[in-house]
């Protein structure tokens, strides 16, 4: 088992070990620890994480939103989303400026607008079950990755024949974003994925839809429109945000599913519960596993003393199971959690994640549908769990439905 003294927060092969021994211990022992190795704080307390994300006052993100950043500052690098850049993404901003770019966006992602697309989201999620190959079959490739892409790919104003394509991009884009990725995978960013969006956005600008991507060529924040980078940067990080959290979050479903057999049979006997599996699945798999903030001056938090420009680690999947949050049967996978959804899966504060009531959508589908066809899931062999620091999935993952009964 891992202990606190060899843990390497910073290493993406930390993740693939037993990453939740190590936050127990923390929790118990030294729930703001310092990394020395790292240069920075990991807090594990849900009620600290829960503080910190609602005071960015205190907490900024204008230079480290993720651990990537945290390493970046470490090894002498200036973080990518530099303070003072003009098209630096939405999750590098403080309030008053973050509220006024949300605002301009958010629209599309409220319960409500949605709830308009339902119909949508379960076409997709019929057609891919449709075309599942002979069993067994790989979870990623043909579930877990198709579904959120090709939903939100419709939404973006992205032509229908180009989804499959898109589906690749996403998963790069979400590297690259969580300092995962290989110099390729930036070569494909700006040779390829970059010069398409871009391309329409400038059909957009010409002849207007009714598609998000339209959208971000037309609105404006304090009056001043976006530019063509700026359409871009946040067309990368919807697609990236809207695709990969959701797809985590698929990943988690079956794998929970097929860690716990009696639960499972609950929800496939029972479609209403859909929607407790799916909170249940972002606390205890947590899909979004960190995120990151400097603190602005100095702080006591819990008799340690956080100075001004320190990095701090949020530890999302620390909070999920910490015990003082969630009781006793915190470790427990419990579709009927009478709480889960007051988890952190999402993030909290003005950073909650914006597509969360679609990531919800799009997974409680996933399950009803699932149950309308199937008695359970059931994974063959071994998964491949994917080596990120920040984003809990597999690269594979070989299932088989079970026969209903």
């Amino acid at each position: 088992m891992s202990t606190i003294s060899a843990a390497r927060f910073d290493d993406p092969f930390f993740y693939l070990d037993d990453p939740n021994a190590v936050f127990a211990e923390l929790r118990r022992t030294d729930p703001v620890h310092w990394y020395d190795d790292g240069r920075f704080w990991v807090v594990t307390k849900y009620d600290d994480i829960r503080s910190i994300s609602t005071h960015p006052e205190q907490f900024t993100s204008s230079r480290i939103a993720i651990l990537m950043d945290l390493v970046a500052r470490r090894d002498g690098a200036e973080p990518f989303n530099v303070a003072g850049s003009s098209h630096r993404g939405i999750m590098f901003m403080d309030p008053p400026e973050h509220i006024a770019h949300r605002k301009a966006v958010s629209v599309r992602f409220t319960p409500r607008a949605v709830a308009g697309v339902e119909e949508h989201v379960r076409s997709v999620v019929r057609d891919v079950l449709a075309r599942l190959p002979t069993e067994p079959f790989d979870w990623i490739e043909h579930v877990a990755e198709p579904i959120p892409v090709f939903v939100f790919s419709r939404l973006l104003g992205i032509p229908e024949e180009d989804w499959p394509k898109v589906s690749g991009w996403a998963t790069t884009i979400a590297r690259v974003g969580s300092g995962d990725a290989s110099p390729e995978d930036a070569d494909t960013i700006y040779t390829e994925i970059g010069p398409y969006l871009l391309d329409l956005t400038l059909q957009r600008r010409e002849r207007p839809t009714g598609d998000l991507l339209t959208m971000l060529t037309t609105v404006s924040v304090d009056g001043v429109p976006f530019d063509e980078i700026q359409v871009l940067t946040y067309a990368l990080t919807l697609l990236a945000a809207g695709s990969e959290t959701t797809q985590s979050l698929i990943a988690g479903l079956a794998y929970c599913f097929n860690q716990h057999p009696e639960q499972a049979a609950r929800v496939f006997a029972d479609p209403a519960l859909a929607a407790g599996a799916v909170e249940e699945t972002l606390r205890w798999w947590t899909p979004v596993m960190s995120m990151a903030r400097e603190s602005a001056s100095d702080v006591d938090l819990r008799g340690s003393i956080i100075r001004a420009n320190d990095g701090v680690l949020l530890a999302y999947a620390s909070a999920n199971r910490d015990e003082e949050k969630w009781g006793p049967t915190a470790e427990e996978f419990d579709v009927t959690r009478t709480n889960a959804a007051n988890h952190l899966g999402f993030g909290i504060g003005e950073h909650f994640c914006m597509g969360a009531a679609l990531a919800r959508r799009e997974a409680r589908v996933l399950v009803e549908e699932l149950a309308a066809r199937a008695g359970g899931i059931q994974i063959e062999g071994d998964p491949t769990p994917r080596a990120s620091s920040l984003v809990h999935t597999f690269d594979h993952l070989l299932v088989r439905l079970v026969d209903q009964h």
